[in-house]
């Protein structure tokens, strides 16, 4: 499993939701790895990181855990935010830069409501299986 080029496919599929994307050429949108953004950051942004490998249920594979937070103002746009990564990586294919090709499983259960002193944001936190088989 190559990890940066699944962090590059992931950052991709993500930088394609219109609610933080931003004028710069090519379109770029606010999506950071985990602990990057700051405060002035413009919001609404996401951050995103890889928490762990657990075993998969079948065990026979092992699955990585990553996490979605989406920062923004504690209104129904960042909640609308939350629905749309879900809507997003849930089950589908998520292409990587080597042709690669997997499906994220959002974690039920685990959307959690959060406040980061650090980026003076509330936000709201996902976490997905990513399964270390990929299809090509």
């Amino acid at each position: 499993m190559l990890y940066s080029d699944i962090r590059e496919g992931i950052w991709q599929e993500l930088c394609t939701i219109p609610a933080i994307q931003d004028s710069s050429s090519p379109p770029q949108g606010r999506v950071f790895r985990e602990w990057v953004a700051d405060a002035d950051t413009e919001k609404p942004f996401l951050e995103f990181a890889f928490i762990g490998e657990i075993p998969s249920p079948n065990k026979c594979a092992l699955h990585m855990q990553v996490e979605v937070l989406c920062f923004g103002d504690p209104d129904h746009v960042l909640d609308k935010l939350a629905d749309d990564v879900v809507s997003l990586l849930h089950h589908q294919p998520v292409v990587m830069p080597s042709g690669a090709i997997s499906k994220l499983c959002y974690m039920r259960d685990s959307r959690l409501d959060i406040y980061s002193d650090n980026l003076k944001a509330w936000g709201v936190r996902l976490k997905f299986w990513l399964p270390s088989q990929f299809y090509t």
